[in-house]
C-alpha cells in the first residue's frame, strides 16, 4: 500500500508492519492505525514519525524515550499485559510522542503517556502513567535548557523543573525497557 503525506512525500507501507491502537491515541480516538517512518531529510537521526493510516497527514514526531532518558522505567500492569498479550519483555518497546517548539532545542517529551508496542503482535497503546512524577513536557536536549534560564526555572506543580527526571529505580536492562510488573 502506497501512503502519501506532505512531510515524507509517497511511502510504500508493508501491511504486515502496521501497528494498530485499538483505544486510539489521546485526543485521536478515530485514529488507530499506524506505521513508523524514517524522515528522509533527517536521516542517522534518533526519531521517526508515527504515521496514521487513516489520515496520513496526522503524524506524530517520536523517539525512543531512552535514547535521552537512561533512567526512564515504569511497570506494566497486569491489565495492560493482557491487553498486549505480553509473553516477553522483550516483545515490547516504548516510544514517546514529542513536541516541537519553534526552537527545536526545546523539544520535549511526553513521559507521562509512553506508547507500548508489541513487536510480535503489532499491537500498540498508549498508556497514562498513574502515580508517576513523570510529566507530558520533559526538554529532552537538557544541556540547551540549562542555557535558557526562564526556561529552566520553570517549576510545575509538585516543584520539579519540568527538564528535571523524577528519582527512579535504574531500568533492568537497556534503554527503553520497561519494568513488567507479575508473570509473562
Amino acid at each position: 500500500m502506497i501512503i502519501q503525506s506532505k512531510r515524507i512525500g509517497a511511502v510504500e507501507v508493508d501491511e504486515s508492519r502496521i501497528i494498530r491502537f485499538a483505544d486510539g491515541l489521546l485526543g485521536f480516538p478515530i485514529a488507530k492505525s499506524f506505521f513508523l517512518a524514517d524522515d528522509p531529510a533527517e536521516e542517522g537521526m534518533p526519531f521517526k514519525w508515527l504515521i496514521c493510516i487513516e489520515d496520513p497527514e496526522l503524524m506524530f514526531l517520536v523517539t525512543d524515550p531512552g535514547v535521552f532518558f537512561k533512567d526512564y522505567v515504569f511497570d506494566l500492569s497486569a491489565e495492560d499485559q493482557k491487553y498486549l498479550n505480553v509473553k516477553s519483555p522483550e516483545d515490547l518497546s516504548v516510544i514517546t510522542v514529542l513536541t516541537v517548539p519553534a526552537d527545536p532545542k526545546l523539544i520535549t517529551a511526553n513521559l507521562k503517556g509512553p506508547l507500548v508496542i508489541n513487536w510480535k503482535t503489532l499491537v500498540g497503546r498508549q498508556l497514562v502513567l498513574k502515580d508517576s512524577a513523570y510529566e507530558t513536557k520533559h526538554y529532552i536536549f537538557m544541556q540547551a535548557v540549562s542555557a535558557t534560564p526562564e526556561v529552566a526555572a520553570t517549576k510545575n506543580a509538585k516543584g520539579m523543573s519540568s527538564r528535571e527526571l523524577p528519582n527512579t529505580p535504574p531500568p533492568s536492562a537497556e534503554h527503553g525497557n520497561i519494568s513488567v510488573e507479575g508473570k509473562v
